[in-house]
């Protein structure tokens, strides 16, 4: 530890325990402790700190002695008793400083006395935990709060941030204790940029919070936010144009920043803006502001119809929803022209059509009820109509819940080339019904280049030209 901070925190400990008010002052730290309890036998010692979380016991050079200096500096400022530790205080302001320290020393401040708990009394109940204290326990007394009045060693905490009061320093105030640091708050506000209690007539507060008029400026850019708009997040507050370039997000339809001044819709971590043209089916761009939808892995639609592709106000059968469906290869290009639209890149002018129209639909899992459910497996019969039992209610946690998944795009993909094999099957076996000749002759001669790649039903045929 460094010697200007070593002498400051003697300073600080002698003047807090020579202004307290305890029983016994006499005690002093042994060979194996940083700090003991004035007072206390050898064999009390280990049996107050046998009552001490380990990692709280302040031995030599030990994770306890660290966090014991730790603790001083964070519940006993410097800077809320001593005017050389503040920054730029006027004549005015030192003098309530120092007449607010005093104060605070002649009426709260006081130390804690631990002793044992005589055995010949019943006993007394810890003012923390109200739990019995035997006769024989050790146990710590407070005079500012009253006689009688004690705490097991590991209840003498303070009563706003519930920590360990160390070295037994502790302010009474409204039959509580608390540490100096919380005390000086209960008494005036602390600016949360500096640190320091603001002695000042005026102040700035928000959310609970206070800052000294020149210190209330933008955590990013430190520009004066008294008098101006501002946000706050983390308890930090920020100007408007660095809180956009930070912390704005993207709308997942048109790529563009929403602005703190728009209005914007939110659904599992993505973002539109609450307008028509941004927050609409991504199939027909139906407007879905107040309205039920359905998600699918980055897209929204008004309908199972339109999250399968098909007209919404066509066929409603399995078939067409199949034979409209998109391949693998344009789910891709999807996927692909949607993230880029969320980056806020927009695309290039040679594009083509396919590529434009990528926000369509994207193959994923169907949701429910605001939860994620399978999509439908192999096992569902191919060619079945899909379930048409669609229950779309109105709901603020989501607003959109279908009992049955919606078949994944790779199925529909499936189930058109099957529709095909079945098809190019069925005209093949008409063919060769008819008699070779008559089929000869209504089928026109192909070149010989492509006799190879006739194909029926996984058999190549070679036929001869020279045929009459």
């Amino acid at each position: 530890m460094p010697g200007d901070l070593e002498k400051m925190m003697y300073k600080l400990v002698s003047d807090f325990q020579r202004h307290s008010i305890s029983d016994d002052d006499s005690g002093c730290a042994s060979e194996e402790y940083a700090w003991v309890p004035p007072g206390l036998k050898p064999e009390q010692v280990y049996q107050y700190f046998s009552c001490i979380p380990e990692d709280r016991v302040p031995y030599v050079n030990s994770p306890g002695e660290r966090h014991r200096i730790k603790q001083l500096l964070h519940q006993l400022p410097a800077h809320d008793s001593e005017a050389q530790y503040c920054n730029s205080l006027d004549e005015e302001e030192k003098k309530e400083l120092r007449l607010f320290s005093q104060q605070r020393k002649r009426e709260n401040l006081g130390r804690g006395t631990v002793r044992l708990f005589p055995v010949t009394m019943t006993g007394a109940i810890c003012q923390q935990c109200g739990k019995q204290i035997r006769g024989g326990d050790i146990a710590v007394f407070a005079s500012r709060a009253g006689h009688g009045a004690c705490w097991h060693p590991q209840c003498f905490l303070c009563s706003t941030c519930n920590e360990l009061l160390v070295d037994l320093i502790y302010f009474y105030q409204d039959g509580k204790i608390y540490c100096g640091r919380h005390h000086a708050e209960r008494l005036k506000p602390r600016c949360q940029a500096c640190d320091e209690i603001i002695l000042a007539d005026e102040c700035t507060e928000a959310e609970g919070r206070h800052w000294h008029m020149k210190h209330f400026c933008c955590f990013e850019c430190e520009a004066a936010l008294g008098g101006q708009r501002y946000i706050m997040r983390e308890s930090r507050p920020y100007c408007c144009s660095c809180y956009e370039s930070l912390y704005a997000e993207y709308c997942d339809s048109c790529g563009e920043i929403i602005g703190i001044d728009r209005g914007q819709m939110t659904y599992e971590g993505q973002h539109w803006h609450a307008t028509e043209t941004c927050f609409c089916c991504a199939h027909c761009q139906q407007p879905l502001l107040g309205r039920p939808f359905l998600p699918r892995q980055g897209l929204i639609f008004c309908s199972r119809a339109c999250s399968l592709g098909e007209d919404p106000n066509g066929s409603d059968s399995c078939d067409s929803a199949f034979q409209s469906g998109y391949s693998s290869s344009a789910l891709q290009r999807l996927g692909e022209a949607r993230r880029s639209g969320r980056k806020g890149k927009s695309s290039s002018a040679g594009s083509s059509t396919e590529d434009r129209a990528a926000v369509s639909i994207i193959e994923g899992p169907c949701v429910a009820g605001g939860r994620v459910q399978p999509s439908c497996n192999s096992s569902q019969p191919s060619g079945g109509n899909v379930s048409s039992d669609v229950h779309l209610p109105r709901s603020t946690s989501a607003r959109v819940s279908f009992r049955d998944p919606i078949s994944s795009s790779f199925q529909v993909e499936d189930e058109e080339e099957l529709d095909q094999e079945e098809e190019i099957q069925k005209q093949e076996e008409a063919e060769w019904d008819i008699p070779f000749r008559n089929r000869k002759a209504s089928t026109p001669p192909l070149p010989r280049a492509h006799l190879a790649e006739m194909d029926l039903l996984g058999t190549t045929y070679l036929i001869d030209l020279s045929y009459t």
